[in-house]
């Protein structure tokens, strides 16, 4: 940028120049002063004796000749070493970046300059190198500015580009959390349906189970029913014996529709328990005295009776009597003219009381041992016939009260023992030693 002198500097400037005018006109007056001082000390020795008008007129000489030499100073400094300062300053401010420095005030033209001695073309030449400079500098600054604009432009239009994206992105940002979002509903959407077609598949599959175990446990027992009564009719067998026939199995077609009712509440979980303190001592002589197959076709079952110090568990009486009954019915009808022994023992480290069911029959069969407690599972031989659904249903109704089930055979190769547990509610009195027939 071209910066113009402020007037406190032109001010410092002037006062420099008269200075150094002055300076050289002293040293000029001084010189001057010297020499004329000689001048007359030689003359005034040359002229010893001559009258006063001589005298006079040497003084005079004398002035002249001062006076000379102090314009001849003069005009030395005011056109020599004045241009030459002049220039030596206007190059300094040129240096500094200052241009509007004139050096040369007069008109340039080829004319002046062939008519000018050599320190005015020196001036001259300075202020047309000055002008060149000055024109050169206000292009770059013009075409600087031009490029500042369009630096401005393009920076502005940038910014703006910017702005337009940061918008594109937020919406792309909001557009990919709408996309994350729906697709994370999908997902779950997906895996509720994936569970209920899972559920559904199994609802599907007990009820194809159900029917079929249904109709075949429920056209067992009604083919004996209807064949008694037709042999009473051809009167090959009595009515008596008709009648007990058809009283057995309408029994049993109770009990499979009772299984049948007790597998569809378990497996839809609409089981209810009426959850109550109960003694397991009262629990096991319940047991005891409402099974129905002590006496079978082969003979008399004896039930023995082992008991700890009695304790109470939470729980539903008649559905923890319906287990019970499972299992011992199940040991009485392969027990056959054997023993049951029912014992309960208290494992006060786990918190637990234990009840044990063992039979002297002739234990479970290897291969139906690891789905003893699974749906439909029965033993393969003749006249052992079953739903298969007891265990299951007795299974589930243990687990309900936080209890566990397992059965294994006896290591004297006799029988079985199925082992019951239940977490101990509180302890009671000393339970007394029984025996039931």
């Amino acid at each position: 940028m071209i910066k113009p002198l402020s007037n406190r500097r032109a001010i410092r400037e002037e006062r420099e120049i008269t200075k150094i005018v002055t300076k050289i006109i002293i040293g000029f007056l001084a010189v001057a002063a010297l020499a004329t001082g000689a001048v007359g000390y030689y003359m005034q020795q040359s002229l010893a004796g001559a009258g006063a008008a001589a005298t006079t007129g040497l003084v005079i000489v004398i002035i002249i000749v001062a006076a000379a030499i102090g314009a001849i100073g003069a005009l030395l400094a005011v056109f020599i070493l004045l241009p030459v300062r002049k220039i030596e300053q206007s190059a300094e401010q040129i240096a500094r970046g200052n241009f509007e420095v004139q050096v040369y005030n007069g008109k340039l033209t080829k004319g002046s300059y062939k008519n000018s001695d050599e320190l005015v073309r020196l001036m001259m030449a300075f202020e047309v190198m000055r002008r060149k400079v000055t024109e050169v500098d206000a292009n770059l600054n013009k075409q600087i500015k031009m490029k500042t604009f369009d630096l401005q432009r393009i920076n502005d239009e940038l910014v703006e580009k910017e702005k337009v994206l940061q918008r594109a992105n937020a919406r792309l940002t909001g557009q990919s959390e709408d996309l994350k979002k729906m697709n994370e509903e999908l997902s779950a959407k997906n895996k509720e349906l994936s569970e209920a077609n899972e559920k559904l598949q199994r609802l599907d599959k007990m009820k194809t189970d159900f029917i079929l175990v249904a109709a075949h446990e429920l056209r067992t027992p009604i083919q004996p029913i209807m064949g008694s009564v037709k042999l009473a009719e051809k009167g090959l067998i009595s009515n008596e014996q008709a009648w007990k026939s058809i009283v057995t199995e309408a029994k049993r077609l109770s009990t499979v529709a009772t299984y049948i009712l007790d597998v569809g509440k378990i497996e839809s979980g609409n089981i209810s328990y009426d959850m109550k303190p109960l003694s397991v001592s009262e629990l096991v002589e319940r047991i005891s005295s409402s099974s129905t197959k002590f006496a079978t076709q082969d003979g008399m079952i004896s039930i023995k009776i082992d008991l700890d110090e009695d304790v109470r568990i939470m729980g539903d009486r008649e559905r923890l009597v319906q287990a019970f009954a499972n299992i011992i019915d199940n040991a009485a009808k392969f027990a056959k003219n054997g023993t049951i022994t029912i014992q309960t023992i208290n494992n006060d480290d786990e918190g637990v009381v234990e009840i044990k069911i063992r039979d002297d029959g002739p234990g479970i069969p290897d291969e139906i041992m690891p789905v003893l407690f699974n749906k439909f599972v029965t033993k393969t031989k003749e006249n052992e016939r079953g739903t298969g659904l007891g265990l299951f249903i007795t299974k589930s109704i243990i687990e309900a009260h936080s209890g566990k089930i397992s059965a294994e055979n006896n290591a004297d190769g006799k029988g079985a023992t199925f082992t019951v547990s239940f977490p101990i509610h509180e302890k009671g009195e000393v339970a007394s030693m029984s025996l039931t027939d």
